[in-house]
């Protein structure tokens, strides 16, 4: 699952997941709290999330706080990815349980492997 606001960045991600055949279905999502909505009515949790810091409505760690609550033994790997790379806000992401990593914008095939291996 991939949650960001910006259209660009989400074309960028599902073109790079399409083009190297890379084994994973993509729900991108350009509103976190849909994405939230969607995770209620579905009966599965993808394997991994990417989530955008900065975006209207719902921020990104208020997401995560939001998808602990719901889930708080799910085995869902959380990842940011962002354009913000501020130390602080690295710091703030990587004391959530479910977050393993912190990535900065774009998608990128060598994000993907480091996340897939």
């Amino acid at each position: 699952m991939f949650i960001d606001d910006n259209d660009i960045n989400n074309s960028l991600t599902k073109a790079i997941i399409e083009v190297e055949e890379l084994p994973i279905a993509s729900y991108i999502y350009q509103n976190a709290r849909e994405a939230l909505e969607q995770l209620k009515e579905e009966q599965l949790l993808p394997d991994y999330i990417f989530v955008d810091v900065n975006m209207p409505e719902l921020s990104g760690f208020e997401f995560v706080e939001q998808f602990e609550v719901m889930y708080p033994n799910a085995e869902t790997a959380v990842f940011f990815l962002s354009g913000s790379v501020v130390e602080k806000d690295q710091q703030r992401a990587m004391a959530y349980k479910s977050v393993k990593g912190y990535f900065e914008k774009p998608f990128s095939l060598e994000i993907a492997k480091k996340v897939l291996n």
